[in-house]
């Protein structure tokens, strides 16, 4: 595994956002599912935070890294039990976790910026598969 992927595996793995944040750029847009628009770094904070709270456990395990140029694509397997609350970040609705463990794949689109600095993430996943894992009620 390149140092790009232990550092970006290490950094979802440590549930410090700190670590987080030292990987991103100050002008970082994070697009995923779960939110409404894309994130920037102030955003970040919060997204992590909310995650590493709702799954204490959350893991992510690199399994291929396609690296080219100035992007990578990370191919991952990522877990976790919803232990803590989940806010939504498109209501902000609060809810308990449940106790049930996801265990889907996913992809994340990475681009650097010339400080390689991560400027860019396009987070892809099946919800309607973890909703089902968790429990949830699809949208």
């Amino acid at each position: 595994m390149t140092s790009d992927a232990q550092a970006w595996a290490h950094a979802w793995n440590s549930h410090k956002i700190s670590i987080v944040l030292s990987i991103l750029a100050k002008d970082v847009q994070i697009q995923q599912p779960e939110n409404p628009k894309p994130l920037d770094y102030r955003g970040a904070r919060g997204f992590f935070s909310m995650i590493f709270t709702a799954y204490p456990d959350f893991h992510v395990e690199v399994r291929q890294w396609i690296a080219q140029g100035d992007s990578a694509v990370s191919i991952e397997q990522v877990t976790g039990t919803w232990s803590g609350p989940f806010v939504d970040p498109a209501t902000g609705k609060s809810t308990p976790g449940n106790g049930r463990r996801f265990d889907h794949p996913g992809a994340m689109v990475i681009h650097y910026d010339a400080e390689h600095k991560i400027d860019r993430i396009q987070i892809i996943w099946d919800q309607l598969l973890v909703d089902r894992q968790l429990g949830i009620t699809p949208k």
